[in-house]
């Protein structure tokens, strides 16, 4: 079978099927931008008065304050009581113990809002354990909200949901077969709601995932084809599955404005294909993305499947979407304007900590030039997430978008 033709020929049907939409808008007679979705948005056109007061976050590892951080207390024993968020080991998806860390926290920070993880935990030897501040315990329902440090009288701020390897309705999400807890964003929002009740018009919400059902689609789809599945139904399947994917993460945005929320921002999800795990695919370290016979341009198509389904549900919808898919083209196409000088190689030290989640700022590859110094001008801090740079460079562009829709000043 010619893999490029069933690559290309998979990619004009999945555009096809992505404008049918899926969710609320079972008949789009257009393909949905992230323009026309802002636009034609009823969402308020000016903040709350008084600012924001909370910041409630649903997700996977982008935007993960910390929800593994026993993962790496666990492996960096010299951390003692009383414990703080992010522990300098590790914890975050990025170069841990740097003077900034996800884009949530440099966002809430800027917003003047405190944010910590809701829930700590991780499953090692069959049992789950959860994190307080005096230490490790037994039950979620002692470490839920432990580590809250909103001032007295102010809303709980232990409101980021988000968990590193979280699918958008699966809850068997990448790393869970490890450890991870992988609450996926449907029982993080029916999570939410149990603690809260319901949202309000203070607050600042924000729903980034699918990347790790994307992740587990392509996954699948060198799985089937190793079976002898035929690679144009293998992929027909995956586009089809990131779809089923888009729509219901479509469908938990509802479910916020459903129950109150009023300030609800979506993120288009960035092309993975661009990051080095994405360049990776075709054997080395660079893939091209626009060429049907690689694995890398499934990848890419398989992203930008799920960004139209979601849009095309989106429109009409009182939110307002980030282009993260845009932001991460611009960062790699023009790294000098960000400030980055190597957007291809991870900073850290993948051979000794396999994952950003175990990296600080004490394992740079160094064997690549990664050093300390140099830190702020990476953008990649493992094979997909970002350093706290790279970070920043998300928390930034969400601060001036908030701006352009008239929610902060």
């Amino acid at each position: 079978m010619n893999r490029g033709l069933t690559f290309a020929a998979a990619a004009g049907a999945a555009l096809l099927m992505a404008g049918c939409g899926g969710g609320g808008n079972p008949s789009a007679p257009s393909l949905s931008t992230v323009a026309s979705v802002n636009a034609a948005s009823t969402a308020p056109s000016a903040g709350p008065t008084g600012g924001f007061k909370n910041f409630v976050v649903f997700g996977d590892s982008l935007s993960d304050d910390g929800a593994y951080t026993l993962a790496a207390w666990s492996t960096y024993h010299a951390l003692t009581p009383p414990f703080s968020l992010p522990y300098a080991g590790g914890g975050q998806f990025t170069v841990n113990g740097a003077p900034t860390g996800n884009w949530t926290g440099d966002l809430a920070q800027t917003l003047g809002l405190s944010l910590t993880p809701n829930v700590v935990g991780y499953t090692s030897g069959g049992t789950t354990t959860f994190m307080t501040p005096a230490g490790p315990a037994p039950s979620q329902a002692s470490a839920t909200c432990a580590f809250n440090s909103a001032p007295a009288g102010s809303p709980e701020n232990c409101t980021d949901f988000a968990q590193g390897g979280s699918m958008v309705a699966n809850p068997d999400g990448i790393g869970h077969s490890t450890g991870a807890l992988t609450f996926p964003v449907t029982q993080q929002l029916q999570n939410y709601l149990g603690e809260f009740g319901s949202f309000n018009s203070s607050q600042l919400v924000s729903v980034l995932a699918g990347n790790n059902d994307i992740f587990a689609a392509l996954s699948a789809v060198q799985t089937a084809v190793g079976q002898g599945v035929p690679q144009a139904t293998a992929v027909a399947t995956a586009q089809a599955t990131v779809g089923v994917a888009a729509d219901e993460l479509a469908g938990v945005v509802q479910s916020i404005l459903g129950h109150g929320g009023r300030y609800v921002m979506v993120y288009t999800l960035p092309d993975s294909s661009l990051t080095p795990f994405g360049q990776s695919l075709a054997g080395g370290t660079t893939c091209n993305n626009q060429n049907p016979q690689t694995a890398c341009y499934l990848l890419s198509n398989l992203v930008q499947v799920f960004n139209q389904r979601l849009l095309n549900d989106l429109q009409g919808q009182p939110v307002k979407v980030i282009d993260g898919f845009a932001l991460l083209n611009q960062e790699i196409a023009s790294p000098a304007s960000f400030g980055f000088t190597n957007v291809s190689v991870p900073w850290c030290n993948i051979a000794v900590v396999q994952s950003s989640l175990l990296c600080n700022v004490g394992t740079p590859a160094t064997a690549y030039g990664a050093s300390t110094s140099d830190l702020g001008s990476w953008l990649f801090a493992d094979t997909v997430h970002p350093t706290p740079a790279g970070y920043q460079v998300i928390a930034n562009a969400t601060l001036a978008e908030l701006r352009s829709f008239g929610w902060v000043s």
